[in-house]
């Protein structure tokens, strides 16, 4: 894409017009949303912000606001009639919902349950409170798979992964770990967190054979909501012990409804139908063209647009003796390494670093950022953790050279 292009994409965004002086390197925290997530919501409260489900005009369009947004959700996931998707506040919470409904599964208390401690605390937390024997796969130092096939048994029943970390940047090979975990484990139910990798790459839970994936969708350009997926026969196991944790009246069919506890921000779902809108502006997609070939698309256009930014800022990283870089620091695997890289100074603190850049309107931050394990785990002060450089499609080249230029400053082996 030429730069003039990518100008033009940064203009849907607009934060930028707001704060052109500012480099927004904080992406992994939550990414801008483009004027089309904006319209989308205040379109909603100004056409149809009533309940849904009532049956007239207005209630019917906001009834299938409501309905779209899960359909493109199911989209974005790829999880068209494999399984259905649950739309929450974050993360967090739905995860934190899922292992509450798994209570009534994991009864004995040599079932095993294996987390990562790379992961987000989301992916690794919820699950310490079942009955289950906790197994961690240490991945702090590499990422092996033979030392997860090591830990794997008859007796494994969820796998909760990331499929990339918040702070290393790493893409996990889904398809290949979920092939040996079920090769392994003949009753595993395999749960993957996808919050870091799905503003960079498209995912798809039909290829991958997932039996749950759940990202937030305020760091894929949305609005503060966040989409679980589950297979429909991960669904059916949990149905077959226990309802959902809504009202004992709703169907136990209608799964979205089951999990959905209490109402959906409705506001937020049109949002989401804004980010449909901006795929389909990034891409100039023809009006009939599937959903699944226009996100497929964007994602290839987002890749091209960060994998320099990628290289520039690992190759620059790397010439700094005093500099630790989480993660592989070859540009040789850029191809598997997302634009969120996390490092530490054997000279400065990371918030020494971080104040540095912020001073210079370079927006990031540093600390554990939820990945806390993996930086209790690295022998690192937990307040001050690492600094986190976070960057997505719509940062520029020219953004990262005036970064590095910024900690050239400060990082230079002569200062």
């Amino acid at each position: 894409m030429s730069i003039s292009k990518q100008e033009e994409l940064r203009l849907e965004f607009p934060f930028f017009r707001e704060h052109p002086e500012w480099i927004f390197l904080e992406n992994a925290g939550g990414s801008q949303v483009p004027s089309s997530v904006i319209e989308s919501i205040s379109n909603y409260y100004s056409r149809s912000y009533v309940q849904v489900g009532a049956g007239y005009d207005q209630s019917n369009e906001a009834t299938e606001t409501i309905k779209l947004a899960h359909d493109f959700c199911r989209e974005l996931m790829n999880g068209n009639r494999i399984g259905e998707i649950v739309l929450g506040s974050s993360t967090t919470q739905l995860i934190h919902t899922l292992s509450h409904a798994f209570d009534k599964l994991i009864t004995n208390t040599d079932d095993e349950i294996l987390v990562c401690n790379i992961a987000h605390e989301a992916n690794y937390g919820a699950w310490t409170k079942l009955r289950g024997k906790i197994i961690e796969w240490q991945a702090h130092e590499r990422i092996d798979y033979d030392d997860l096939s090591a830990l794997l048994s008859e007796r494994t029943r969820i796998v909760a992964i990331p499929h990339v970390s918040n702070l290393i940047g790493e893409i996990l090979d889904i398809q290949t770990v979920v092939k040996l975990i079920r090769e392994r484990c003949p009753r595993v139910r395999i749960v993957v967190d996808g919050v870091a990798y799905a503003p960079h790459r498209a995912i798809d839970v039909y290829q991958w054979n997932v039996d749950f994936y759940v990202f937030s969708l305020y760091k894929v350009y949305g609005p503060h909501l966040a989409v679980l997926y589950g297979s429909n026969s991960a669904w059916q196991e949990l149905s077959d012990v226990s309802a959902g944790p809504n009202h004992f009246f709703i169907p136990q069919s209608n799964i979205s409804y089951q999990y959905e506890i209490g109402c959906l921000n409705h506001e937020a779902c049109a949002g989401i139908l804004g980010i449909k809108t901006y795929f389909e502006r990034v891409t100039n997609a023809p009006k009939d063209q599937p959903i699944r070939q226009t996100i497929e698309q964007a994602y290839r256009l987002f890749t091209d647009l960060e994998r320099p930014l990628v290289q520039r800022l690992i190759q620059y990283l790397s010439t700094k003796s005093n500099i630790t870089i989480l993660g592989s620091r070859t540009t040789t695997t850029v191809s598997s390494r997302l634009p969120t890289i996390s490092f530490i100074s054997s000279r400065l603190s990371s918030s020494e670093i971080v104040k540095h850049l912020q001073a210079h309107q370079i927006a990031c931050r540093n600390g554990h950022m939820y990945g806390y394990r993996l930086v209790a785990a690295l022998g690192l002060d937990m307040n001050d953790g690492v600094v986190r450089l976070s960057a997505v499609h719509y940062n520029t080249i020219a953004e990262i050279e005036r970064c590095i230029q910024v900690l050239e400053e400060i990082l230079s082996d002569s200062k």
